[in-house]
């Protein structure tokens, strides 16, 4: 059975822990034959993106990343994990320089540090855009840190930097595919 998981939201660590979980309990059932992650997200905490990025990357299976929208900041590295990566038709990629928010007041040396790792994931995240993909150094430099306003790559731009391999639709007519199965991951 060919299983399609459908995962659409913001990148913290209740909707990463469902992602890992449901991954997890796929790959283990006795008639697995390949996961397909229907993909959308924001983006959200960078710790959760990286950590994600790295159990995708580590599975035992190969992993099959297909964009389903909306594909955002930390979301992008998490994408780029996948094993064999599509996009469908209406989907688009948005980079843009990433920062952070504080709630309340914060002391200075606990700015200084979340500086320092704020560059540190921007530095991993850069890393791994340009170790799957045709983007330049200077292009990410210009995607993570210079430019001024964010940029959304189209699906065909998206194939051209060799964010995807290929812009398809799943299942264009609608027929039955009775060897696919569709789950999703809820968190609360």
């Amino acid at each position: 059975m060919r299983y399609r998981l459908a995962f659409n939201g913001q990148l913290y660590q209740n909707s990463g822990n469902a992602l890992r979980g449901r991954i997890a309990q796929i790959i283990e059932r006795p008639d697995f034959d390949g996961i397909t992650v229907l993909f959308s997200s924001e983006g959200g905490s960078t710790d959760e993106g990286l950590a994600l990025y790295n159990f995708i990357q580590s599975s035992p299976v190969p992993i099959h990343m297909h964009a389903v929208g909306h594909v955002g900041s930390m979301a992008i590295p998490v994408f780029l994990a996948g094993h064999k990566r599509t996009c469908g038709t209406f989907s688009r990629f948005f980079f843009h320089a990433y920062d952070w928010g504080f709630d309340g007041r914060q002391m200075t040396d606990r700015v200084a540090e979340a500086l320092q790792r704020l560059r540190s994931d921007i530095e991993l995240s850069s890393k791994i855009a340009e170790r799957h993909t045709t983007l330049s150094t200077e292009r990410l430099a210009q995607l993570y840190h210079t430019s001024p306003t964010p940029t959304i790559l189209t699906p065909q731009e998206a194939r051209d930097a060799g964010v995807v391999e290929d812009v398809l639709d799943l299942n264009p007519s609608g027929t039955p595919e009775p060897d696919v199965a569709l789950w999703t991951v809820a968190w609360t």
